[in-house]
């Protein structure tokens, strides 16, 4: 408890620093997060209380924060039905959610992001060693199809190796798939998928089965990219400009301890989540990973957008990936 508080205290200098008297804004914030690795760093500033702690030291009164797992109803649909104030969300869904929704009233943004990771395609199939190697008969399980990570992943992939007019290639082969699920067929060699594209933790539980392999990842094909971005709307941003600075400045202290402390925040994963099933020395060395970093700049946003305009899943390629960010996040040395 004592190491817990000190981190906390030596997190919140920063805020301190920078603190003045301004009017108290919003009094509650309804944040959607998942109990899982990819919002870590929202599970840290929850447990810590850092957006409480840091706009009390803003000077922006007592600020309540009301977090709960998402519904069935996606984050865009939670944020336009006023269910969320901010949402977690995958980058590729959120790209898709912010361009049908510039130029609107409520038009969504992005604050930070949450994680950078790879996604990772792997198979049981000693036949497959590359791409090119997936025949018809094939099935590559994506958590879903179009608008999610590895399925945008498998696309451009596809582009890379073919030409972008055969950017479906590999897309006719996917199935939608809960990651949880696809992994247990996988492992158990049971069903029809014979290979899986997914993230931490789900793709190193396959890897320990000698009959499964890897192929490749998402940074082989688009270098080191965000996975997951704290959202919000416009008009939220607009009636809380502090409080998302607040919020903004919780999500940088939560990297910072999850980067120098990955024993302490994994910790705090196992509080959070419930999670028993890693031990915790190994849930400490897979968050320290350098290729699972806790960065509150988004990466690799423009090539997803980039390339999701060119096969016409984006209406509006963004000039910059600032343009689909609240004014903010402008300093973060993101790309």
């Amino acid at each position: 408890m004592r190491r817990r508080a000190l981190l906390g205290a030596a997190l919140l200098a920063g805020a301190i620093g920078f603190a003045r008297p301004v009017p108290a804004q919003a009094a509650a914030v309804k944040i959607w997060r998942a109990l899982d690795l990819t919002a870590l760093p929202l599970l840290v500033m929850e447990h810590e209380h850092l957006i409480e702690r840091t706009a009390e030291a803003m000077g922006l009164g007592g600020v309540s924060i009301a977090w709960s797992i998402p519904a069935k109803s996606g984050p865009a649909e939670a944020l336009a039905a006023g269910g969320a104030d901010l949402v977690a969300a995958e980058l590729v869904s959120f790209l898709a959610a912010a361009d049908s929704s510039a130029g609107t009233p409520a038009e969504i943004r992005g604050l930070g992001a949450l994680s950078q990771r790879p996604y990772v395609l792997v198979t049981r199939n000693p036949a497959i060693r590359t791409i090119r190697d997936f025949g018809t008969a094939s099935r590559i399980a994506v958590p879903a199809l179009k608008l999610s990570g590895p399925a945008v992943m498998l696309e451009m992939a596809a582009a890379q190796e073919w030409g972008l007019e055969h950017f479906d290639r590999l897309s006719r082969l996917a199935v939608a798939r809960p990651d949880a699920a696809a992994a247990a067929a996988l492992i158990s060699g049971k069903g029809d998928i014979d290979a899986h594209f997914s993230q931490t933790p789900y793709a190193d539980d396959e890897l320990a089965n000698p009959a499964i392999h890897r192929i490749m990842d998402s940074f082989d094909i688009a270098g080191p990219h965000s996975i997951a971005i704290l959202a919000t709307t416009m008009p939220f941003r607009n009636a809380n400009p502090e409080l998302c600075k607040a919020i903004l400045s919780a999500l940088q202290q939560a990297g910072d301890l999850i980067q120098k402390s990955p024993g302490a925040a994994a910790e705090i994963y196992v509080a959070m989540a419930k999670d028993q099933t890693i031990p915790l020395e190994d849930l400490s060395d897979m968050i320290g990973d350098p290729d699972l970093a806790y960065r509150a700049a988004p990466a690799g946003v423009m090539r997803f957008a980039d390339f999701m305009h060119r096969i016409g899943r984006l209406k509006h390629r963004p000039a910059a990936w600032r343009d689909r960010f609240l004014p903010e996040a402008r300093d973060l040395p993101g790309s």
